[in-house]
């Protein structure tokens, strides 16, 4: 039987719910594993109803007459939203990062089953649009920007990824270009993995290309997504020293941010001074950073050149690893104002989020500065 065969006829014993996992011998494990009808319907249809939804503000499902594209049953917002805490969930023998539970996650992070992932969680910005990106499905564009901060005006037709990502022509997609069944957790994830978290072109979409272009973001996920992260148990994430020429060209996770935020990347006075902090900027071994030699997942570092030995490294490489955007932001959402890790405003008081003693992130690098 040919492979094309093969692949059918597990496709379609997987949409009638027969299959078992779709894995072929001597395959990379896909990221998303389990029988098809987990997040595919083949005709939309169950017992005379729609099989495919959307998600109402409680978290309850409104059924839809038309399908999603390549046969899904909900969109990136209601496959990742959980009414409850809980941030990892099974669809059959599907298991589901969630980014937004309506329900308050576990923060910081501490290995329960509601313990908020890497990314973070839009839950907060029930607080306000200052504790988590705007993004259409979840929540309305910030009327304090007209644009992205950091960024700039642009045409219309760029906007909607490098401006906002609160219109329907954006969204989730400005970010992310799916690729599920490419390379799963534990690998470097590049090019042909469908890159870092799906963190690639998004020109990608937008010119039809059957395959991820060359750029986007390289890293090593954690197969937990840091739901129990650990100094020898975390994402690795790529920086790239020196300035970006072409887009997503370095594979530096801050670039990716840089593509609305560009100002914030680097800033300098006429004596070279930094009026902005730094990212991809290497951690130097003197001084104060030279007491810094422990991964901390709360404040993660970037490393130049990932491959698969850097997964779950633990100890800082001075000169070489560096400081990115995520070091100090979770790019979904915080309890904290600016999608920051910590309390920035509440040390050395009490944390407002967690009514303890606030955690000092700045001095987890500067560790003169506690």
């Amino acid at each position: 039987m040919g492979m094309r065969k093969v692949l059918t006829l597990l496709f379609f014993l997987g949409c009638c719910g027969l299959g078992a996992e779709l894995l072929l011998p001597n395959e990379t494990p896909a990221a998303v594993t389990g029988i098809c009808s987990n997040c595919h319907t083949m005709h939309n249809s169950q017992q005379g109803l729609p099989v495919a939804y959307t998600l109402d503000g409680s978290g309850q499902p409104i059924l839809r007459e038309t399908p999603f594209p390549q046969l899904l049953k909900t969109d990136c917002v209601g496959c990742h939203t959980n009414a409850g805490p809980e941030t990892i969930v099974l669809e059959g023998t599907t298991r589901i990062p969630i980014v937004y539970n309506l329900t308050q996650p576990t923060y910081p992070p501490d290995g329960s089953s509601a313990s908020t992932l890497a990314g973070g969680n839009f839950h907060w910005l029930s607080q306000g649009d200052s504790f988590g990106h705007n993004v259409h499905g979840i929540t309305g564009p910030d009327p304090r920007f007209s644009f992205a901060p950091g960024g700039k005006s642009r045409p219309e037709g760029c906007m909607h990824c490098h401006g906002t990502l609160a219109t329907p022509q954006s969204g989730c997609q400005g970010c992310h270009v799916p690729h599920h069944h490419a390379g799963g957790p534990g690998e470097v994830a590049k090019r042909q993995a469908g890159w870092y978290r799906f963190l690639g072109s998004v020109m990608q979409a937008a010119d039809a290309k059957p395959n991820p272009p060359p750029e986007g973001v390289i890293g090593i996920e954690d197969p937990d997504w840091e739901q129990n992260p650990a100094a020898d148990r975390h994402n690795t994430y790529q920086g790239h020293g020196g300035g970006y020429v072409n887009y997503l060209e370095s594979g530096s996770i801050s670039q990716k941010c840089a593509g609305c935020h560009g100002i914030f990347h680097a800033g300098t006075a006429a004596d070279s001074a930094w009026i902005r902090h730094p990212v991809d900027h290497t951690i130097p071994d003197t001084g104060e950073f030279a007491d810094f030699t422990l991964y901390n997942p709360m404040v993660p570092v970037a490393r130049p050149g990932v491959e698969a030995i850097d997964a779950n490294f633990s100890a800082v490489d001075h000169n070489s690893d560096m400081v990115s955007c995520v070091s100090c932001h979770r790019p979904h959402g915080s309890p904290y104002p600016a999608l920051l890790r910590w309390g920035y405003r509440d040390w050395p008081g009490t944390d407002s989020h967690t009514g303890e003693a606030a955690f000092n992130g700045c001095a987890v690098c500067h560790t003169a500065k506690d």
